[in-house]
């Protein structure tokens, strides 16, 4: 979880990136663009988010998983359940 503070920051930082984006005056490469989207984009779930989202069960996830159509999910430091990334689950579907 983020703390208040680097919240407050990191929203203020992306509110003047759109803006200066929507205006033409970014200064930032295709390159930088993205990397910023993908740092962005990277948010970790939980299985049953992940099926929530999708609006699948949790049977028919672990199915999509074992047929290799949604990627496995990854054990993550002081977590006791797996993960799976957003931007990962999205390019998974894209692919299929």
């Amino acid at each position: 979880m983020i703390s208040t503070p680097v919240k407050k920051i990191v929203v203020k930082l992306l509110h003047e990136y759109a803006d200066n984006i929507d205006n033409c005056n970014s200064n930032i490469t295709l390159e930088e663009a993205g990397n910023i989207l993908s740092a962005i984009a990277h948010i970790s779930m939980s299985k049953e988010e992940v099926c929530e989202y999708l609006n699948i069960s949790r049977s028919r996830f672990d199915q999509l998983v074992a047929l290799k159509r949604l990627p496995k999910g990854r054990k993550v430091k002081h977590k006791n359940n797996l993960v799976w990334y957003k931007d990962e689950i999205l390019s998974a579907i894209d692919d299929k």
